[in-house]
């Protein structure tokens, strides 16, 4: 496959029209923006942005390979773990809150068009195993070490997960229609959930 160097101008536009369109699409889903909008949020032509992508669902794969690509899911290596329960669901509880406040817009656009795309759905559940199988690793470690309860590690590391991402999708639902829940705080829920885990 031949790779495309783009020149730093064309860089800069593609950019630019990679961002209007995660801006757009996050508002009002795939189908329903143009690339007339398109070009207009990214103050280019119509013909620069087919230039550029060729395609609305090549701007698309683009956002989804931008995301999988700014994932920082290799920062939870051995480096980053202490072996204190929680400290470290503290560490990779904020990590995983990063990539998903980071990337959003794309979450948003993955929801609203679940059903007409499961593909931008699947890419970013692809992602989210990545993450699900270190914390499980850590998990089984824990248990190996005494300081985790006995039981299925990939169940703990599942709960862990589907706490954070439930936080992540009520506040970004409820993000400008509703203030976020009082005493909102990771720290202490993530305090909460270590206890249950300690033997």
């Amino acid at each position: 496959m031949r790779m495309i160097r783009l020149s730093a101008k064309t860089e800069n536009t593609a950019d630019k029209i990679i961002s209007s369109t995660v801006d757009l699409m996050s508002e009002k889903g795939y189908k329903a923006v143009t690339i007339k909008e398109i070009a207009t949020a990214a103050s280019v032509s119509e013909m620069t942005v087919f230039r550029t992508f060729g395609s609305k669902k090549a701007i698309l794969d683009a956002i989804i390979n931008s995301f999988l690509s700014s994932a920082p899911i290799e920062q939870l290596n051995q480096k980053n773990i202490t072996y204190e329960l929680e400290k470290d669901l503290l560490m990779i509880s904020e990590l995983y809150h990063e990539v998903l406040n980071r990337n959003k817009e794309i979450y948003l656009i993955s929801i609203m068009e679940r059903k007409t795309m499961p593909a931008i759905h699947l890419s970013l559940h692809n992602n989210a195993i990545k993450f699900l199988t270190m914390v499980t690793e850590y998990f089984r470690v824990m248990q190996q070490k005494g300081k985790v309860i006995k039981g299925n590690p990939q169940s703990q590391a599942l709960t862990l997960m589907r706490f954070n991402y439930g936080k992540f999708i009520s506040g970004l639902l409820l993000e400008g229609i509703a203030s976020p829940f009082p005493d909102d705080n990771l720290q202490e829920s993530i305090s909460i959930i270590a206890k249950g885990l300690q033997p």
